[in-house]
């Protein structure tokens, strides 16, 4: 009898461990394999006539130091503008501000997706930025869209890629006698968490950070939490964390865009929704004050959630970052009137 206890004992713990193993490798797997959705209906119509849309498309592929491609478009104002009903619009916002049309380029900003995210979101942003005759690069992030790769590592294989990206695009611009000029990054979510980690890079004159996390530790403690179960141990999470830490060959603890923050003083505009339900406001908080910069911005949307915070801001907010980059980047002045 006791024999057969011990047995159903053993038998138990073992199935138990199993169970949290599988269960860590599950959690695991969702931590660094992004889902890769389809084209949506709105992006096949800014695709085949993208000049409606105030913009021109150029595709551009970049390889990365482990051997992955990555797929983007270098974005411009279209020389011959259909309907392009928002481009029109922040031109004519602009052009109340005083702000000239330019012939070439100003600079280059880098647009930076969401975790699950594609390039192809980005152009709804890039349509803006172009009316004030910024060149945009949109791009799938590795294990994203049309790119290679198997594996998200929230920031340390991303930001060379971006590195990477910066150097491919200006050489390319070299060979037609153009200059990728001064460089902005914005980013979105995880995009955002990039951008913020990359915001030491040489040739990074201003970041827009759009509900960034500050530690991808915290972020998925939290998630867990809610998504799971409140009181989900921590040992789980952390364990969670390491597994996908190892297959991915990334140290999540060292995914903190606070810490990158802490040692530059690259101009911020950073933006967060006040009803964020998946980043809380509070991690915006703690970026902005971490920041060193003496040119940085804090910008709480009152009704944004996580999903629609650049909407819910509309192009007030979207004025507001063309001319963060107009003055940090182009050194040029605006008018308030």
């Amino acid at each position: 009898m006791v024999k057969t206890l011990g047995s159903i004992l053993s038998a138990a713990t073992t199935l138990t461990a199993l169970g949290v193993i599988t269960a860590a490798w599950i959690g695991s797997t969702r931590l660094i394999v992004p889902n890769r959705p389809a084209l949506e209906p709105r992006h096949f119509e800014v695709l085949s006539d993208p000049s409606d849309h105030g913009m021109a498309l150029e595709s551009i592929e970049s390889k990365t130091h482990d051997g992955f491609v990555l797929k983007g478009f270098l974005v411009t104002k279209s020389p011959s503008m259909g309907l392009a009903a928002q481009t029109r619009e922040m031109m004519s916002r602009l052009g109340g501000r005083e702000v000239s049309p330019k012939a070439t380029p100003r600079g280059t900003i880098f647009l930076l997706h969401g975790r699950g995210g594609r390039k192809e979101d980005m152009l709804w942003i890039a349509k803006r930025f172009v009316a004030a005759d910024f060149r945009c690069l949109v791009y799938d992030s590795r294990a994203h869209g049309q790119s290679e790769g198997d594996h998200c590592t929230y920031g340390k294989d991303e930001v060379r890629d971006l590195q990477s990206l910066i150097t491919k695009t200006s050489n390319h611009l070299s060979t037609r006698s153009e200059s990728i000029g001064p460089v902005g990054l914005f980013g979105v979510s995880l995009g955002a968490a990039v951008a913020l980690q990359a915001s030491d890079l040489d040739a990074v004159g201003a970041v827009v950070a759009v509900s960034s996390f500050s530690s991808l530790s915290e972020v998925v403690t939290y998630s867990g939490r809610k998504l799971i179960h409140r009181h989900l141990p921590d040992p789980f999470i952390q364990a969670a964390l390491s597994l996908g830490g190892w297959r991915a060959d990334f140290y999540p603890s060292a995914s903190s865009p606070l810490s990158a923050l802490i040692k530059v003083d690259t101009p911020l505009f950073l933006v967060h929704g006040e009803r964020d339900g998946v980043i809380p406001i509070s991690h915006g908080r703690r970026l902005f004050e971490a920041s060193r910069s003496d040119r940085k911005s804090w910008n709480p949307i009152p009704e944004g959630e996580h999903g629609n915070v650049l909407a819910t801001g509309g192009d007030d907010l979207y004025e507001k970052m063309i001319l963060f980059y107009l003055e940090t980047l182009t050194l040029q002045g605006v008018g308030t009137t």
